[in-house]
């Protein structure tokens, strides 16, 4: 889901470019979004568990199209289930159950077309599918990463220590998780857009100036993210407007209640562990060979973080 609406909030900072833009780059890639992408041509096959590999070809097809143009790829690979996330993850995997079902009843009753858009709904990337790419990865000397947990946390870890030189997703968590340099909306011929963080400052549609990292965090999960839903009536602007106003998650719950509007006491707490698991979540260090946090836990931080996930 990521952060729903803020990429084309974004728009004025987000910049045109071509792939050999980032010759003799090292470029991270979210891997399973070029799966998912794939799989939308045989999302059928996918989903009976048919012979396939258009969606290697297709995630391969970009490789190669990035080492033509003088550009390291490392593929990143999500790990096990954030247990942060077990509640949307939870809810995907009923939407796609549901839909794999709609498919099999428009097919027998020979809506193709219907069918066709529902398997491409029902259709998930199983750990098969990723093991398959990366023996293909391995065969052809690629760099991979698995992460211990997620992808987005992984990747932002190799920009942020300077591993990789920018980051290929879709997924506009990487802003939350205070990714520096992002490249979206790749197609096959190279065109993307690249979104800097440090042009923040310059964005028109909404105002950061003065914003830090930890008021443009907070700002996204107040107007909700896949660790955390929104309060009721809480958008993107909105979010904006009252930590642009308080500065803090914890005078806007107090203005909030001061105003008489329900902050149940669980979402407090819950906003604290969605602020610690886009801050300190699990991911490896290729350089040390070691489990990591994101960034080094705080002194004084109270209780267990089995939400982050144990080490693995």
């Amino acid at each position: 889901m990521g952060i729903q609406g803020l990429l084309p909030l974004l728009k004025s900072i987000m910049l045109p470019i071509h792939v050999k833009d980032l010759k003799g780059c090292c470029v991270a890639v979210d891997t399973y979004s070029w799966l998912h992408k794939g799989a939308l041509s045989c999302s059928k096959e996918l989903c009976k568990g048919l012979p396939t590999s258009k969606h290697i070809a297709y995630c391969m097809h970009r490789v190669n199209m990035l080492r033509h143009y003088g550009i390291k790829p490392v593929l990143v690979f999500d790990g096990g289930l954030l247990p942060m996330k077990s509640e949307q993850e939870n809810k995907r995997a009923r939407s796609r159950r549901e839909n794999l079902s709609r498919a099999m009843e428009h097919e027998s009753n020979g809506n193709l077309t219907a069918a066709y858009e529902c398997y491409q709904k029902a259709v998930d990337i199983s750990p098969s599918a990723a093991y398959d790419l990366i023996q293909v990865l391995k065969q052809e000397n690629i760099s991979y990463v698995v992460a211990p947990y997620e992808a987005d946390a992984q990747m932002t870890f190799l920009a942020v220590s300077k591993q990789v030189d920018a980051v290929i997703t879709e997924d506009s968590d990487l802003i939350a998780f205070g990714c520096p340099r992002i490249i979206y909306k790749m197609d096959k011929f190279g065109q993307g857009v690249e979104f800097c963080n440090s042009m923040l400052e310059e964005n028109k549609e909404l105002n950061f100036t003065g914003f830090t990292k930890q008021m443009l965090l907070e700002m996204c999960i107040l107007s909700g993210c896949d660790y955390l839903q929104s309060l009721p009536g809480m958008g993107l602007k909105k979010a904006h407007a009252l930590i642009q106003k308080f500065k803090s998650h914890e005078k806007v719950f107090k203005h909030l209640k001061y105003n008489s509007l329900a902050v149940p006491p669980l979402y407090e707490e819950s906003f604290k562990k969605a602020i610690l698991t886009f801050q300190h979540q699990l991911v490896y260090d290729p350089v040390t060979e070691k489990i990591i946090h994101l960034s080094e836990l705080p002194n004084g931080v109270d209780g267990s973080l089995d939400f982050l996930g144990p080490y693995p």
